[in-house]
């Protein structure tokens, strides 16, 4: 949990540090464009008068002033210039830009010190001026409270070293004087403090949707991909299976496997069924089903008739030794349906038990056989397969614990005493072959009814197994179960 909190820290850090970067730059031009083009203008318009020897109210009487004034204006002219190729060419870091837009600040309120120095009668304009630059920087710039201080601490301090060193106030005057400096600023950092705010804000939100967005596409194609695993319902043959499945999430940790060794001359028959329910919820636990998907996959490739219990007892080593480690667990039910033996062999791993519901609405329970998938190591694990008979007109319904567990607005757990009601409820009249093929959805149809509305606490997996026979079997069947119901009394 740490490490994907830290990555996405990351990620928001970089997505804020790119979209910093191209918002430092514009604006940064813009700054240069506007302010310095004005302030460029008037320099102009200053040395051209300068030059021209023209009186422009002994600002600049002397020609030192006059020389600092021209020399500075041009390194100011320089420094500007060179900061608008630069961002203009991308060549330095956003880290850069921001050393670059502080600095361009500083250096307007340096050359006002200067100017103030140099007796010059502009320099109080001048430091007013780099207030008021100050200002429109915070309103442009995407800088942090720090960065917002920072040029005004420099050009605080060094003015008022100025004042007490250089022009030699008293060191009262001197601290008030950058005192009032410092706090002409302010307006300027609240504004910084307030639009940064909002910038996270803004930045995070922004990254939060387009994750969100990703992440949806990828549940989407995870669960293509994890519902690509499934069978394809098996609707002909002597075998016959149907499934419905609702996960709680948009994928989940129910998974269905099947292999059918196809008849020969009509003999040799065989449909082998694994259910697995996996510990957890949504994306870590269908991560653990297409583990265990391959296992299986490779137990029949090394052997195609392995039994049901010799692949729970495999299952039960791979979830130990791998699994386990990490706290995951599984249950799962092992089966094969020999359609000439008229049986179906079966090993559960500590699954709900399940049922053999007959075509005249008899029911049979096959319970567990072991314990949960990982809960000990191999030598300690015994399958203990059974068998048990499986006729024309029977069905074998699995069933996951989603399904027992569900629970109706007021709290009340449906149980396997509540299923086995289910499937012992009389088939409608005109139902084709006592109902069979249809239990899965009727059993998911009546939970889902069961819970009044509720979202599911858990992934549901219903499976039916069956031996269809026919029509006038059914019927005949129907009806013996019908009389065998007890006829209510009048009331």
């Amino acid at each position: 949990m740490a490490t994907t909190a830290s990555f996405e820290t990351t990620e928001f850090r970089r997505s804020f540090t790119i979209e910093t970067d191209e918002l430092l730059r514009k604006r940064l031009i813009w700054y240069i464009s506007i302010w310095g083009g004005f302030s460029f203008l008037s320099l102009i318009v200053t040395i051209v008068m300068l030059v021209r020897g023209v009186d422009i109210t002994n600002v600049l009487a002397d020609n030192w002033q006059r020389a600092f004034f021209i020399f500075t204006s041009i390194i100011w002219f320089g420094a500007y210039l060179t900061a608008l190729l630069v961002a203009v060419g991308r060549r330095v870091s956003t880290q850069s830009i921001v050393y670059i837009s502080m600095g361009l600040i500083m250096l307007d309120g340096t050359l006002g010190i200067g100017l103030r120095v140099m007796d010059m009668s502009i320099g109080p304009t001048a430091i007013a001026s780099f207030v008021f630059s100050h200002f429109i920087a915070c309103c442009l710039f995407p800088w942090t409270i720090r960065q917002a201080i920072l040029p005004v601490a420099v050009i605080a301090g060094a003015s008022g070293l100025s004042h007490l060193i250089i022009e030699h106030d008293t060191l009262l005057t001197s601290l008030a004087l950058t005192a009032a400096l410092a706090l002409s600023t302010t307006p300027g950092i609240i504004i910084i403090a307030i639009k940064h705010s909002q910038r996270i804000q803004k930045s995070t939100n922004k990254f939060l949707n387009k994750r969100y967005g990703m992440l949806r596409q990828e549940l989407a194609y995870a669960r293509q991909v994890h519902e690509a695993l499934y069978p394809a319902p098996r609707t002909t043959g002597n075998i016959r299976y149907t499934y419905k499945y609702e996960p709680m999430q948009q994928i989940g940790g129910d998974y269905l496997y099947t292999k059918i060794t196809e008849a020969v001359d009509g003999k040799g028959e065989k449909l082998s069924v694994v259910i697995i329910d996996v510990t957890g919820h949504g994306i870590p636990a269908a991560l653990t089903v297409n583990r265990l998907h391959g296992e299986i996959d490779i137990c029949f490739a090394e052997n195609p008739d392995i039994s049901p219990g010799e692949l729970l007892e495999k299952l039960n080593k791979y979830v130990h030794l791998t699994l386990a480690k990490h706290s995951i667990y599984a249950t799962a039910v092992c089966l094969r349906v020999d359609h000439d033996r008229e049986i179906v062999e079966y090993a559960s791993g500590g699954h709900p038990p399940a049922f053999i519901r007959g075509i005249d609405g008899s029911l049979r329970d096959i319970d567990p056989t072991t314990f949960v998938l990982g809960a000990c190591a191999d030598e300690d694990f015994d399958a203990a397969q059974v068998e048990v008979e499986f006729m024309p007109g029977d069905s074998l319904i699995v069933y996951t614990d989603g399904a027992i567990e569900a629970r109706s607005i007021e709290g009340k757990m449906l149980h396997i005493d509540g299923l086995r009601r289910i499937l012992s409820a009389p088939v409608m009249p005109g139902i084709e072959n006592g109902g069979q093929g249809q239990w899965a959805e009727r059993i998911l149809n009546e939970v889902t009814a069961y819970r009044g509305g509720i979202p599911p606490d858990d992934d549901t997996l219903t499976i039916e197994i069956y031996r269809p026979i026919g029509a006038g079997e059914a019927q005949g069947a129907q009806e013996a179960q019908a009389e065998s119901e007890p006829v209510p009394e009048p009331a």
